[in-house]
């Protein structure tokens, strides 16, 4: 079961309060933060979630990201050209069944990763890091 520690809504997370949740995992969340660095942040509260955190470009999001125990999750919708691009690039075959399954919304194809080692973190840094090419 996931542990959602940033469940107060008056207590917005803090970079140390990250650090002390996130462990090992703080150092993919600064990873993501370099990544991102062009991309605005705002942390966003929510009744079901807690703390998120929104990076985006002023009008739609990059990502977002859950904080949990230890580890975070990244959530985040591709759109059609870039869920294409990804299918045709080797460097993204361990997930091309999930991005083909991944369900469409109106924001795009959505993607999930819980992230917890670095395993877990290469694939969807490296989405990351593509996305913000076809976005800035």
């Amino acid at each position: 079961m996931e542990k959602r520690p940033f469940l107060d809504k008056n207590s917005k997370p803090t970079e140390q309060m990250l650090q002390s949740k996130f462990g090992e995992t703080y150092t993919y969340y600064e990873n993501l933060m370099n990544i991102s660095d062009s991309f605005s942040k705002d942390w966003n509260f929510s009744k079901s979630s807690g703390w998120m955190l929104k990076v985006h470009d002023k009008k739609k999001a990059l990502f977002y990201l859950i904080p949990l125990e230890n580890e975070f999750k990244i959530s985040m919708a591709i759109r059609e050209n870039e869920r294409k691009a990804f299918l045709d690039h080797d460097e993204f075959k361990t997930i091309h069944d999930v991005i083909n399954s991944s369900k469409k919304y109106r924001e795009g194809y959505a993607l999930r990763f819980n992230i917890k080692n670095e395993a877990d973190f290469k694939i969807p840094g490296l989405l990351i890091k593509r996305l913000t090419t076809f976005r800035s």
